[in-house]
């Protein structure tokens, strides 16, 4: 319905010629418009109540369980220019910032959550987790 009443203004405006315009010369069509009001449907004002047993909790849990997270381990780093980064080789070694048989870090979605030791499992590196870090740390680095 609207739509025709569109088409209707719009056609009346094209009928209009140069001369047809009034004396005021704006090109305005003397189209009546007639507006009604809205008759909307009352909302519910009932609000769902929250579930907070162990069952619900349990489910909004398990929503997040299958979000994949980025999980780096970091045994050290070190500052270089790019002069000494074109020089290395096969069998060139980097210093890197931290002792031997320090710890490294477990870094989960670029925060750090812990600490722990490489180990080699079945041919494979791994980490053991030694120290995780507490809540009021891991506030802080945010």
């Amino acid at each position: 319905m609207i739509r025709q009443s569109f088409l209707r203004v719009k056609e009346r405006k094209q009928m209009n010629s140069p001369s047809d315009q009034g004396e005021t010369g704006t090109g305005r069509s003397d189209a009546n418009v007639t507006a009604s009001p809205v008759e909307l449907s009352p909302i519910d004002q009932q609000v769902a109540e929250v579930k907070t047993d162990a069952a619900s909790q349990e489910m909004n849990l398990n929503m997040l369980l299958d979000i994949p997270v980025d999980i780096h381990v970091e045994i050290g780093s070190t500052r270089a220019s790019i002069r000494d980064i074109l020089r290395l080789g096969v069998g060139s070694v980097v210093e890197l910032d931290r002792m031997a048989g320090q710890p490294a870090d477990i870094i989960v979605n670029g925060k750090l959550i812990g600490q722990g030791d490489i180990v080699v499992v079945n041919d494979t590196f791994g980490i053991r987790i030694s120290k995780l870090v507490g809540v009021q740390e891991r506030l802080q680095s945010i």
